[in-house]
């Protein structure tokens, strides 16, 4: 089935004056149900402006977004904010915690705004800690615990309400390598073991070979497909000689740093 549907999605910003900039042109691609998929591309491909209209931060100029086979591009405010809330989880670059909160009040924050009941809400947060193995540091605050500690944290957050979609961006950005092998090991455990449905916004090939399948847009428009093989390696030469073909910013890395 189906989880996210994007159908002939276009968004054209207005400057001042009549000059106008295509960010994205015509996109159409489907996401399975328990796909994790990749989005790559130079800087200026139009990849972030991709996800913000997936996380319906941004409206299309034309095109639609369907999710479970209801459009999301059209959704009144109202809506919006509850369908955001129950069918999306997002993990960021900077992980977006609460400094005055500690970690298992940031975990939890998406079930407190649905206003689950508190015994299930303490019955998750201790299953996705101990899933991602940060029990230790639930009740710590933000600024004392590690980076990878913090994104470990934001994933919990992201997943402890069975969202429909994980939406992922640069979440590996601030991370240093041990700590992105880490949370890109969570993911993938994430996806493999609970069937989530992630798409992650990335210009790391070592993050993006742990995807089933990478989309690589350029100049607003989807440039290829690939998707994973029989090894991991075989796949992360296939993004770098992508990439390389797409031009732009990408890494320098050889296969045994997978």
């Amino acid at each position: 089935m189906s989880v996210l549907e994007v159908k002939g999605l276009t968004k054209v910003y207005q400057s001042t004056g009549a000059i106008t900039t295509t960010a994205l042109n015509n996109i159409n691609f489907k996401i399975e149900e328990g796909e994790f998929v990749g989005i790559m591309g130079p800087s200026g491909s139009g990849k972030t402006t991709l996800l913000n209209l997936l996380a319906t931060i941004d409206k299309p100029t034309s095109g639609h977004v369907y999710m479970n086979n209801e459009e999301i591009s059209q959704m009144k405010a109202a809506k919006l904010a509850a369908f955001r809330r129950t069918h999306l989880g997002f993990i960021f670059q900077d992980f977006n915690l609460l400094d005055t909160l500690s970690i298992k009040e940031n975990i939890i924050l998406p079930l407190v705004m649905a206003k689950r009941p508190v015994k299930e809400i303490e019955q998750k947060v201790i299953e996705v800690a101990r899933f991602l193995n940060i029990e230790a540091i639930l009740d710590k605050k933000v600024y004392e615990v590690s980076g990878g500690q913090q994104q470990r944290a934001a994933a919990a957050r992201a997943m402890i309400h069975n969202p429909t979609l994980i939406l992922a961006d640069e979440p590996t950005g601030n991370l240093d390598s041990k700590s992105a092998k880490s949370l890109m090991g969570a993911l993938q455990q994430l996806h493999e073991e609970k069937n989530a449905t992630v798409a992650m916004v990335t210009h790391d090939p070592v993050a993006a070979s742990y995807c089933e399948r990478i989309l690589f847009i350029r100049d607003g428009e989807i440039f290829s497909e690939i998707h994973k093989g029989h090894t991991k390696q075989a796949f992360f030469q296939e993004i770098l000689d992508v990439l390389a073909m797409l031009g732009g910013e990408h890494h320098e890395l050889s296969a045994a740093g997978v």
